[in-house]
């Protein structure tokens, strides 16, 4: 009987180190990179300053993780969940995102220059002071998105939903927003230079004090948008809806 109750007892213990072991790997998970076509799955892990220049992640589940600092220059994430990852001070440069969903993503000062996004979810994402010039995120969703003080010069958002989207003291210049929507975003003071809008939607933007010098706006709408104190030198204007609801081949 004594020897009975020993062995229940290590078993017990045994079982609670087991627990504990289990409960620490949980919060710092390993995370291994799975060879080509085969898919990498670690959420949740810790991957902050990894050397990941050049990998297949396609199809990578990395929801929740920790690439804070990493370098994934040219790295191929297509179709890559990436929902709430960490890529603040990341490098992404020249990788190939499309149809990454990045939804709430934390990625304050990331580098996405020349990075391939087109049709990506960065709804909710923090993307303020990234450094995104000629990104091509054609089609994506940022919606909500936080790109203040980010670098968008020369970048591509032909049909992509930036609806409430803050591009406050953002630099746009010579950005493509073909036909882009951005209902109720706050563009205040951002810089527009050359950017092309034509056919976009500004119903209700907020446009106070940004520069739109040498814009193209055929066919964009402004119903509602606030333009107090925004430069608009050498606009083409062609069937613009200003924002009193009216069309105009002359300005606003």
């Amino acid at each position: 009987m004594r020897r009975l109750c020993a062995l229940l007892a290590l078993a017990v213990a045994t079982a609670c180190l087991a627990t504990v072991a289990l409960a620490a790997g949980a919060a710092s998970p390993s995370c291994t990179i799975a060879p080509k076509k085969a898919w990498t799955v670690c959420p949740h892990a810790k991957l902050a300053g990894k050397h990941l220049a050049l990998a297949d992640l396609r199809n990578a589940n990395l929801a929740g993780a920790d690439l804070t600092g990493a370098t994934l220059t040219g790295a191929n994430l297509a179709a890559a969940n990436l929902t709430r990852a960490t890529l603040a001070g990341a490098r992404l440069d020249n990788a190939n995102l499309p149809f990454a969903n990045l939804s709430g993503s934390v990625s304050t000062g990331v580098n996405l220059a020349r990075a391939t996004a087109s049709g990506a979810n960065l709804s909710g994402a923090g993307l303020s002071r990234a450094d995104l010039i000629r990104v091509n995120l054609a089609g994506a969703d940022l919606t909500g998105a936080n790109l203040s003080h980010a670098n968008l010069s020369n970048a591509n958002l032909e049909g992509a939903n930036l609806a409430g989207a803050n591009f406050s003291g953002a630099n746009l210049s010579s950005a493509n927003l073909v036909g882009a929507n951005l209902t109720r975003t706050n563009m205040s003071r951002a810089l527009l230079f050359g950017a092309t809008l034509s056919g976009a939607y500004l119903l209700g933007t907020n446009l106070s004090h940004a520069n739109l010098n040498n814009g193209i706006l055929l066919g964009a709408d402004l119903t509602r948008a606030n333009l107090t104190g925004t430069k608009l030198r050498n606009i083409a204007w062609f069937d613009t809806i200003c924002p009193n609801g009216k069309k105009t081949k002359r300005g606003c």
